[in-house]
């Protein structure tokens, strides 16, 4: 979702045995693109008597909807839907997984009356009454070699890649990153003839790149190919805020990445994004204790080792214990078992977690790196999220997925002209600087006008955003800090004056944003 403008709303009353409708009879998310091309897809229509909705197959595209009553109404905004007078009541459960592991599960929202989609979600409403169906796919479990799933997700990678590049001929930008996913992607553009017009990376270290930059200039200039980094020091409050508005409450990061968005809000066009990719092709450093866990169908103990993670994550040393504790004290017991029963839905999955995670973190948060970060950019193109490239993966024996090494491989193999170039974890990392005494001083009046702008309970919070973060590390603090001031007293004129203020901060974006250039070398 974009901001700047009012979100798309379809907001409908059955009253006296009639519809009564408000807000954009049609909408959808982008242009009308065929259905296997791998992206995030949305939208509605009201033909008078009957209001249809849908998602994309995986379900990453969030669409809100709010139903209470004889009231439905959807948006991509949950704060359009309270703006428009819906019931912002919390849902506590929904917070304090939230709190404890980043991210909402299944469809809940940080709002009890509002839900998103889900996978494949198809709405139907009618004379009042309301249907959706939809859900997740349980893959069933494959017999497969690991050479064979080497060739498998060789070929339906690139199968994948060549459907989005033969149906689109116009320019193309790739963010990329010291990592695997867009790399695969890159390489891949290459091998079937084609460049983006340009590759783009940020971090915050100003002039001296830092590990992800190294690797992707790295690759940039062997292959001849322009890379803009982005390094310049950024207004952290008001990427928060902004991040915060554009994600609808629903996400605890991705502040940082703003250097992209606004990136694109300069260049436009459209882009490619690597979401899932981590997931499909390597199950992270948690996975073989998870899955020794499901084969015991010990989910509530995967439940408790995923909130012990994050909460070591975003603590500082000496707390450790994270957010739960701080923002929803007393409920542990409660999101372990909500969490494990969710978690136990996928123990017929060849890699339990691994499904899991990939439709409620990555479908539930990391899905607002395409849907918000990106939204400037039309089309966005996530070539993982092919129907045959995931369900592929996901159905791989966890034996073949669990040496982390599959991508590495896979990369390595069909592309060997690129394969000794380190990821970003082989460059060595410059020490970090600070933005200086003037970006400290914009930081602390940026702080002022906006906890001012938000009411009187953020500008009780200023010092807490100014000061040293105490038990959880600075991202963190920040980010949950500013998503509770969001919901604290939420009603329509609060929602509309933060959809407002976020609109008033991307007007005033930093124009600033590239720190090094590599121009295109003639192939």
């Amino acid at each position: 979702m974009t901001i700047g403008a009012d979100p798309p709303l379809i907001w409908l009353d059955w009253g006296q045995g009639a519809p009564v409708m408000s807000g954009c009879a049609s909408w959808r998310s982008g242009p009308d693109l065929p259905a296997r091309i791998g992206r995030l897809y949305a939208a509605w229509k009201w033909d008078g008597t009957r209001l249809r909705a849908e998602v994309d197959r995986h379900g990453f595209h969030s669409l809100f909807v709010y139903r209470k009553g004889d009231t439905i109404a959807i948006s991509p905004s949950l704060l359009a839907l309270v703006a428009a007078g819906a019931d912002p009541a919390p849902d506590t459960r929904a917070l304090a997984v939230f709190h404890r592991i980043g991210v909402f599960i299944n469809d809940d929202t940080p709002l009890r009356h509002v839900r998103t989609l889900p996978p494949n979600g198809r709405l139907e409403w009618r004379e009042g009454r309301l249907e959706i169906t939809g859900g997740t796919p349980i893959p069933k479990v494959q017999s497969i070699t690991r050479e064979g799933a080497l060739e498998g997700m060789t070929a339906h990678f690139r199968e994948a890649m060549r459907r989005i590049l033969d149906m689109w001929d116009e320019p193309l930008t790739l963010p990329l990153s010291g990592g695997r996913d867009s790399r695969h992607i890159l390489l891949e553009m290459l091998h079937q003839g084609r460049r983006p017009r340009s590759c783009i990376t940020f971090h915050h270290n100003g002039a001296a790149m830092n590990g992800e930059a190294l690797a992707a200039r790295a690759l940039a200039e062997r292959a001849g190919i322009a890379h803009d980094v982005a390094g310049h020091a950024r207004p952290r409050l008001a990427d928060a805020l902004r991040c915060a508005v554009m994600t609808s409450l629903c996400a605890d990061e991705h502040a940082q990445m703003m250097p992209l968005h606004d990136y694109m809000l300069a260049r436009g066009g459209a882009a490619f994004d690597g979401i899932a990719g981590d997931i499909l092709t390597n199950p992270d450093n948690d996975a073989e204790a998870f899955f020794r866990l499901a084969e015991k169908g010990d989910f509530t103990g995967i439940a408790r080792g995923l909130c012990e993670g994050h909460g070591r994550v975003i603590s500082e040393p000496g707390w450790g214990r994270g957010a739960g504790p701080i923002l929803s004290p007393g409920m542990d017991e409660e999101v372990h078992d909500y969490l494990g029963e969710t978690i136990a839905a996928y123990a017929d999955a060849p890699d339990p977690y691994q499904v899991f995670w990939m439709y409620h973190r990555t479908r539930r948060e990391i899905n607002f790196v395409p849907q918000a970060i990106l939204a400037p950019a039309t089309p966005v193109f996530c070539p993982y999220l092919d129907p045959d490239f995931a369900e592929f993966c996901l159905s791989l024996p966890y034996a073949v997925t669990c040496d982390q090494m599959l991508h590495d491989d896979v990369i390595a193999r069909a592309y060997p002209d690129f394969a000794d170039i380190p990821y970003a974890a082989g460059f060595r990392a410059p020490a970090p600087q600070g933005g200086g005494a003037m970006h400290k001083l914009r930081g602390a009046l940026d702080v002022m006008r906006i906890t001012a702008a938000m009411g009187p309970r953020a500008k009780a919070e200023r010092r807490a955003f100014l000061r040293p973060p105490g038990q959880l590390k600075r991202g963190p603090d920040m980010a949950l800090r500013l998503h509770a001031l969001c919901l604290d007293g939420l009603d329509a004129a609060r929602a509309r004056r933060l959809l407002d203020l976020a609109g008033t901060l991307e007007a005033a974006r930093p124009r600033r944003l590239i720190s090094d250039s590599l121009p295109e070398r003639a192939p």
